[in-house]
């Protein structure tokens, strides 16, 4: 049922919050520069940690600053937590396709998506778990990979997100998020083609 071209109302209220996402940014290792994006800030520097096994990974103080100068994206958190790991899980039975979670998080309120209006080519389900969220949808238009888009036509979605609202994005329909307070949400994707790597992976929570 949330596989629609709408806004979903308290589609999800509690799927994740400001203290488990704090938890999770301290755990160093999981702050790999190949999984932590901060898009138009390339030029961070640091000294590496003695005990690190991996010194390809944020320290503490970046990942606090890039937060509150802009919008982040974490990659490849479909395990975050056990709420999101079971919202993969229940995605991946509905659409029979590997599920994949991102999360974006943001202290400044008066940034824009970091990618502007764009469009992708897997479908997506976006949560809002903190603050408020503007977020337009717009129908498929010819576009090309790469192509910047200025869009004037009016969207076919204009809606304020909430804590635990959703909307769902098919793919290639062109889109914009606002921030209008601090932000975090998470997005669940997955592509719609056939592919030999596209494998599922232990969805199974350990639980001791």
């Amino acid at each position: 049922t949330f596989l629609v071209l709408k806004v979903h109302k308290n589609f999800y209220p509690d799927l994740f919050s400001w203290e488990e996402f704090e938890n999770l940014i301290n755990i160093r290792p999981l702050m790999n520069y190949e999984r932590v994006h901060f898009p138009g800030k390339d030029d961070y520097e640091w000294d590496e940690s003695y005990w690190a096994l991996d010194n390809n990974c944020f320290p503490a103080h970046i990942i606090k600053d890039a937060l509150y100068k802009g919008v982040c994206n974490f990659c490849d958190m479909s395990r975050a937590s056990s709420k999101i790991n079971g919202l993969c899980e229940a995605m991946e039975k509905k659409v029979n396709r590997p599920v994949d979670a991102h999360i974006y998080a943001s202290k400044n309120i008066t940034e824009e998506h970091p990618f502007g209006a764009h469009w992708d080519d897997s479908a997506t389900i976006i949560v809002q778990c903190e603050g408020i969220t503007n977020f337009k949808v717009w129908y498929p238009m010819e576009l090309y990979p790469g192509d910047h888009l200025e869009i004037t036509r009016d969207p076919i979605i204009d809606c304020d997100l909430h804590p635990g609202d959703a909307v769902f994005v098919p793919t290639f329909y062109p889109h914009l998020a606002t921030s209008i307070t601090h932000r975090l949400s998470v997005s669940f994707t997955y592509m719609l083609q056939d592919s030999e790597d596209q494998k599922f992976g232990d969805r199974e929570w350990v639980k001791l």
